[in-house]
């Protein structure tokens, strides 16, 4: 039978970079830390990507009202010892993908619980 080869891969830089899930997700105010933490997390910049994504989840807790993380957190319903790991991995001296990953799964969950409860508000 006649050999079939696989068709040339073309990469596309021809428009703006698409939104990353992180990013697409982000309310405006933490758009430029979601598209931080993705661009480290692409690099392969783990220790970067799990920085990012330890500030901006702090930012985003913050628009919960003022008080403790773990109050911020029961307000939003976002999992505590989600909150606590991603914690603990930002004192970590060296981070794995995996460890990057689960930070950003992290932001987004917070991003979707504010975006659930109409934070932050326009205005």
């Amino acid at each position: 039978p006649p050999r079939v080869e696989p068709a040339p891969i073309i990469a596309a830089n021809a428009g703006p970079r698409l939104l990353g899930p992180t990013s697409a997700l982000a309310p405006g105010d933490l758009f430029d830390h979601a598209r931080a933490a993705e661009a480290a997390f692409s690099a392969g910049d783990y220790t970067t990507c799990v920085t990012a994504c330890t500030d901006a989840v702090r930012r985003a807790m913050a628009f919960a009202g003022e008080g403790t993380l773990a109050q911020q957190a029961f307000l939003l319903h976002v999992d505590g010892a989600d909150l606590l790991r991603l914690q603990g991995l930002s004192t970590m001296p060296h981070l794995r993908v995996d460890d990057a990953a689960f930070s950003l799964y992290v932001l987004m969950q917070v991003f979707v619980r504010l975006n659930a409860v109409g934070l932050p508000t326009a205005g």
